[in-house]
Formats: C-alpha cells, structure tokens, sequence
C-alpha cells in the first residue's frame, strides 16, 4: 500500500489494518486488531528485539514498539492444519482462485461459510438425508447460499420459517425435519469458525503476555467486520472461547465502527505528520 503526498509515493502502514488503527484511537491501550468480513487479519504490538530484522524501523536501531500485519489467514498453508480440514473445507478451498493459500481463512471467513454450508447440504442430499435426495439446480450454483443466510436462519425463532423462505428461494422442498437439519448445520459451521477465531486470538494474546512475561495480562482487541455484527452468536462464540482459553489473561473486546475507512485516514494524517516534520 502507498500513500501519496505532493508528488512523491512513499511507504507507509498498510491500510488494509484500519480496524487496528480505529480502534487504538477510541482505546490508547489496545494491544491489536481483528477484522473478520472478507478476510482474517491481525496486527498486534511486538518489541522490536522479537524481530531483529526490523531494528532499523526505530529511530535509535535498538529497541521499540512496531504493528504487525501477521496476515494469519495463510496460517496452515504449510499443511499444519490438515487433521483439522474436513473434506467440505478442501472442497472449497479446491474451487477458490487460489487454492492451496489463505487456508485458515476460508474456515472462518463470512466469504466462505456460506459455501462450507452448501457442499455440506449437497452431501447430506446425495446421501438421502435431505430433501427426498433431491439436489435443485440453485443448490448446485457456486456461491448461491449466502454467508447472511447463516445469520438469519440462526436468529429464526418463528417455528422456522425463515429456514423454509430460504431453502423455497434455493429451489428446494423441504420437509420440518430438513429445516432443522439445515440450522443445525449453520449452527455448527458457524460455531466452529467463532471458536477457531477465539482459538487464534487466544493464542497471540497469551504470546504477548509470554513475550512481556507477566503473569496476568489486560488487554483490548479491536474487531471489525459484518459476521461479527450480525451474526446472532459468533461474537459470544468467539469471547468465551477466548476466555476459556487463556485464565492469565483479561480481553476486553471493542468493536471499531468502519475501521477500515477511519483507520486508513487515521494512519494517513500521522504519516503526513511524521513527513512534514521530517522536512523541516
């Protein structure tokens, strides 16, 4: 990412992390940033003796605080999360354009739950577990079961109405017992995408209280993204499993509203400053 002052591009933070930038300008001692939507990020505070590679970026080349664009979606594309990838989640990820990458991503990210969902009610179909075994023609389209239906079928409580209006719009028929079917697997892929977040978040925090060596750390992340906002359950998912998962530590989670627009502006106008107090 550049950043364009006067004539001249120069390098600055990326701006892709605004929901981390946003979010410290609400909370001043918030440690990083999560943005769940399109695509999993985090950026989080590291001392630069962590990474010796970056001692330049201080101004006295020894010691300071710097953001990390850790870019954790790609976590597992060395294959390290293989025993945890069910076939549906490699059948995505076979289809996506770019197979093989970003493989944590496509477990947690609204971009692709909606598709997890689908080939999971394909093999249920197939199976005869659903729909008479009958596979409508809408089913079968890439990309038809949207993301947003798993948040409106989870928030039906209407004697499942919603699930029937959703399933009629994917031309299918479905029976009491296939609308059940079909929230406990929204249910389940959702859970198991807000626990894989809370598992990722837990695990840099308690990272940071290591790195710091505390024996009780507090905390503030930043989120940003429509999954977390909207879904019914994902957000609360996600808190009790990071509370579960690191006892030594206190998160507080904030929710940063746009981050990705405030928090661009955010690091323009301090990377404007920072160059102009360099020109004088």
């Amino acid at each position: 990412q550049y950043l364009y002052v006067g004539q001249s591009p120069f390098c600055s933070a990326p701006s892709e992390d605004g929901a981390e930038a946003a979010a410290r300008l609400r909370h001043p001692i918030r440690s990083f940033g999560r943005r769940e939507r399109q695509r999993g990020r985090y950026g989080h505070d590291a001392t630069v003796k962590m990474l010796p590679t970056y001692v330049c970026a201080t101004p006295d080349g020894t010691e300071g605080r710097m953001c990390i664009n850790m870019e954790w979606g790609a976590f597992g594309d060395n294959g390290c999360l293989d025993d945890f990838q069910t076939e549906f989640d490699v059948a995505v990820d076979e289809l996506s354009l770019n197979a093989g990458k970003q493989r944590f991503e496509k477990m947690i990210s609204g971009m692709y739950l909606g598709e997890i969902v689908r080939n999971i009610l394909i093999d249920f179909t197939k199976r005869g577990l659903l729909f008479r075994g009958r596979i409508s023609e809408r089913l079968k389209t890439r990309g038809i079961f949207e993301t947003k239906f798993l948040s409106q079928i989870e928030s039906d409580c209407l004697a499942l109405l919603q699930v029937r209006s959703i399933l009629q719009h994917l031309g299918l028929e479905s029976t009491c017992d296939d609308s059940i079917i079909v929230k406990e697997v929204c249910t389940m892929v959702a859970r198991r995408a807000a626990q894989l977040c809370g598992a990722g978040v837990a695990a840099v925090v308690d990272k940071i209280r290591e790195n710091r060596k505390l024996d009780f750390l507090k905390v503030t992340v930043g989120v940003d993204g429509t999954l977390y906002k909207l879904h019914p359950h994902f957000s609360f998912i996600m808190h009790e499993t990071v509370k579960q998962l690191t006892p030594k530590c206190e998160v507080t989670f904030l929710q940063s509203e746009d981050g990705s627009g405030k928090g661009a502006a955010l690091i323009t106008a301090v990377a404007c400053r920072i160059r102009e107090a360099g020109q004088r």
